[in-house]
This record gives C-alpha cells, structure tokens and sequence, in this order.
C-alpha cells in the first residue's frame, strides 16, 4: 500500500541530493591547520591521483568547474578563434560554452535515433577541414556509445572530447564514460554525484594533453612560457572531494536499487518505457530516464501535477539551437527533437527515502493507467 503522503507543484519531490556526513570536517581541518587552501595545497594532488586512481586513468587534473574542464580541454586540443566544434543537439548550456569562450564555431549535429549517441551520417556531413574538436555527451548519466562516429572523427584527426559532468560512474561498453576517449572533463557542483560544492577535473591518458590542461589551468606554472588562467580548485573542496569519493560506489548502488524499484512499477506493454543504452553499458542513474512516445506531454504535465516535473517542466530543457544564443547554429536535428520530446526525468537519488519511492511508484502507475484509459477506442 503506498504510504499517505503528498507532493505538488509547490513542494515537488526534491531532485536535489546532499550526501550524509563521511568525515569532510576532519579533511577540511586538517587543510586548514596545514594553511595553505589554495589550489596549490598537498591534498590538490592527492585528490588528483584518488580520482585517476578511482576511474582508471592515467591523469587527473582537478579545477574549479565543469565548464572550465571542457574549456580548458579545448584549449589544451589548439581550438582557437574560427574553428569548428561538433557537439550535439542534445547539450544543455554549459556543455557549449566553452565552444563560444574559444571563440570557435558550434556546429551542432543530431543524435542517433531513439539514442544520445552522435549520428554519425550527420557528424559525416558536417565534418570539414576546420572541425578541431568534437563533444560527446552521456547526458543523465545514461551511455552514449559513439561507437558508430568515433571511426569517422578519427580518420579526420578530430579528437572527441566526453564531457561526462552528469555521468561519474556510468559505464560504456564496460568502461567508465570519461576515460574512453581523448579526455572526459567531469563536473563537481552540488548537483553531481560526487559533489564539492563547485569544481570539476579531467581524466586523460595522453600524459602530454595532461601537461598542457595542467599549465594552462595554473597560470602556466608562473614560468611566463605560456599562457594560462587561474582554473584551481581551491584545498578545502579538494578535501570535501577526496573524501566523498570514498563512497561513490556506494551512491551508485543506492541509485541503481532505487531505478530498479520504480522500472518494476512499470506496466508491461505500457507506454513508458527506460531510455534505452546497450548490454555491456550501466547508466549511473544522474536520473531515471523514461521514454513516452507520442505521449510524452501529457505524461510530463501528469508528473509535474504530481510534484515529479521532469527536466522539460523543471528546467526547460530543449534542444541547443531552441535558445537564443544558439540559434544562430541551428540545423535540422529530427532525432534529438525527438528525444527531447520524449524523455522525462525521474530523480532516485540515495537521499530518496522508501516512502517517497514507493509514492513516485504509485505516481507511475496512476499516470500509466490513466493514459491506457484514454488510449481505449
């Protein structure tokens, strides 16, 4: 029996996860009696080599944000004023930011059907001589396996670049989304699964790409050689962060019990169906992401009545061309519209307590029967 508790549009199920306490005040004091809390205190690179260490890569280079690790990874790849960046239609903002900040060109390309991969006909015909780099995004947490694209952006010489903000711990092909191509930049803001309040880091293999972030994000080392920017991330979050990885694996468990619990609500040969993503692959559940075909407006008014807005209602969410500072790079991309119309978000956050979820599993179930009521002839 689901318990006898409430949400609304008012007070909707909180999307927002503050993990417990795992002993952050005793990291965070012991950097504040070593003085130093700068980007340039010892536990910046013990926290570097915990997250090299916990994803399996070879290089890990802390700063303070999402958008500074794909900023500076552009910038360490030589894309400069003029260039062109193929990032997907399905990127939200601070993925094509950092395009701008470069001063290069978005050139923003379709999804594969029903998928977040890049299609790679339309990455093949927006390939030119100019494109310098190319994004890929597992957004949601959930895998984007460019499998298909990553031929042809190789053959081109055009690196891709996984920005992996919302996907700690998903895995693709059985390999941890961020270490699978030339770089995989990651976001430590409050909202991401491993959380530090702001920041961010970037895994790589190629030690010298490595160098070239970690110069440019520190100044150039002070050396005057080359240029560079202040992108540290301060001591203390470095603590906040080497701590709170600790349980990482554990928050993905937590996750992915709590998906499994609301798919099982699920009505077989129902509408809603979970975006779907191969068999050697494992979303980190960032959200659960349910699919409705021609019915997802309706479903997503349901849910937001319910207090359960997914990312359409809550946040707008759209393709990239659909706001204004891009829709100057607009091209026709059927198959992300298509996702976006498509998908709703569920938060199954560890923070989510069983009674919560056992009430957005009746929630699904209302929604479900309520729309094959309408269906009927």
């Amino acid at each position: 029996m689901t318990p006898d508790i409430r949400f609304d549009t008012v007070h909707p199920v909180d999307d927002r996860y503050t993990p417990p306490a795992c002993g952050e005040l005793d990291e965070i004091t012991g950097v504040l009696a070593d003085g130093r809390l700068s980007g340039g205190a010892p536990v910046l690179e013990i926290y570097e080599l915990a997250l090299a260490g916990w994803f399996g890569a070879a290089r890990a280079v802390a700063v303070n944000s999402g958008t500074s690790a794909l900023h500076a990874t552009l910038i360490a790849l030589d894309v400069r004023a003029g260039d062109e960046v193929i990032v997907p239609a399905t990127a939200p903002l601070p993925t094509a930011m950092p395009i701008l900040t470069c001063g290069a060109v978005p050139v923003i390309v379709d999804t594969a059907p029903r998928s977040l991969a890049l299609d790679p006909a339309d990455v093949s015909a927006k390939l030119t001589s100019r494109t310098k780099a190319a994004i890929t995004l597992p957004l949601w947490g959930y895998p984007a396996d460019d499998a298909a694209a990553a031929p042809l952006l190789a053959a081109a010489g055009v690196p891709i670049i996984e920005d992996a903000c919302q996907a700690h711990g998903t895995k693709i092909r059985g390999r941890y989304a961020g270490t699978i191509h030339r770089a995989g930049c990651f976001s430590t803001h409050d909202r991401k699964l491993l959380a530090t309040g702001e920041g961010g880091f970037i895994l790589t293999d190629d030690e010298e790409l490595a160098e070239r972030i970690d110069f440019y994000t520190r100044l150039g080392h002070l050396k005057g050689h080359v240029h560079g920017v202040n992108y540290k991330l301060a001591g203390p979050l470095a603590a906040i962060g080497l701590r709170r990885l600790r349980g990482l694996q554990r928050q993905l468990q937590s996750r992915r019990a709590n998906a499994a619990q609301l798919l099982s609500a699920l009505p077989e040969g129902g509408t809603l169906a979970e975006l779907g993503y191969g068999q050697t692959d494992t979303p980190n559940y960032y959200n659960l992401v349910l699919t409705a075909e021609d019915s997802a407006e309706s479903f997503a008014g349901g849910f937001a009545c319910a207090g359960l807005p997914p990312d359409s209602v809550r946040y707008g969410y759209q393709p990239l061309y659909h706001r204004p500072i891009f829709a100057p790079y607009a091209t026709a991309c059927p198959n992300a519209e298509a996702l976006a119309a498509a998908t709703l978000q569920i938060p199954v956050h560890p923070g989510m307590p069983q009674a919560a979820l056992q009430w957005v599993a009746g929630r699904i179930r209302t929604l479900s029967a309520s729309h094959a009521e309408r269906q009927r002839p």
